[in-house]
């Protein structure tokens, strides 16, 4: 007859709690619900439902792994971006809050744009959350290429979009940067880089440098190594007035307006996401 879903639930939340999570109800529930199937609404409403001894054994499975400090975006392969859930799997980064800020200052632009065939061109795309976001919110974008050099990021990314049905709009590459990226002339590159300093790295959460991939966080160069070849390669990727738009780091963005400038970008800008930092800098490639 299997066992009562309220005494998996408050197990789970026991272990969780004496292990230190603070958010121990919520995740205990949240690692239920990834095992049963069941939402979370009924189990609620119906304490009394009972689950199978596989689910609760594969429950307690995964609160071993969240106890263990593994991300909860892996132990349930879901992550949460731009009020969207996407497929994640470890091997690939995480994607943050801050970078909707990326995505509402692209998609602002491009909608400005009254091109019924709008290119673009998403760098360093990981899952695909940032590419798959714009073009979804974007109706006049004819493709967007999202491009990685990490397998298990676009074998990540191809699920994305099939479970999105943006396959049409889409295309996958797998590339070292701009290696293999079609000589087309792109109207827009977005791109979530690799820019963390070596410094930064070593300061970093224990459970993001044991989980996700040091190669999307970690960048030479004082963190600038990907954001420079990403700036100099859409120097001649992009059309004459298309734009880049680059997330940054902390303290980078005056080190990146410099570099933008330097390579022939004009009129250069910088936004501030919720924590008053700029966190993304937009450039126009020479009219």
């Amino acid at each position: 007859m299997g066992v009562a879903t309220n005494q998996v639930l408050k197990l789970g939340q026991d272990i969780l709690k004496k292990g230190g999570i603070k958010s121990h109800l919520l995740e205990a529930s949240m690692l239920l619900e990834h095992c049963s199937d069941m939402p979370l609404d009924r189990m609620v409403a119906h304490p009394e439902y009972h689950v199978s001894k596989n689910i609760k054994d594969k429950f307690l499975l995964l609160v071993q792994r969240r106890l263990n400090g593994e991300p909860m975006s892996y132990v349930r392969q879901t992550s949460y971006f731009y009020s969207k859930s996407y497929f994640i799997t470890r091997g690939v980064f995480i994607p943050r809050p801050d970078t909707e800020l990326l995505v509402e200052i692209a998609v602002a632009e491009i909608k400005k744009n009254l091109s019924a065939g709008v290119v673009c061109l998403d760098m360093c795309t990981g899952g695909g959350c940032v590419g798959l976001t714009i073009v979804g919110e974007t109706p006049n974008i004819k493709r967007i290429f999202l491009v990685d050099n990490s397998k298990k990021a676009l074998d990540c990314c191809r699920k994305n979009q099939k479970n999105m049905g943006l396959k049409t709009k889409t295309k996958i590459i797998s590339s070292n940067l701009f290696q293999n990226v079609p000589k087309i002339e792109f109207d827009y590159i977005v791109s979530n880089p690799p820019y963390v300093t070596e410094e930064e790295y070593r300061k970093l959460d224990l459970s993001i440098k044991k989980y996700e991939p040091k190669g999307a966080l970690f960048s030479k160069s004082n963190g600038l190594t990907h954001i420079r070849k990403i700036a100099l390669g859409g120097a001649k990727a992009l059309k004459k007035g298309g734009m880049i738009f680059l997330e940054v780091g902390y303290r980078q963005a005056g080190d990146v307006k410099q570099l933008l400038e330097a390579t022939g970008y004009e009129n250069i800008k910088s936004y501030r996401d919720l924590n008053k930092i700029d966190r993304v800098i937009s450039g126009t490639w020479k009219n």
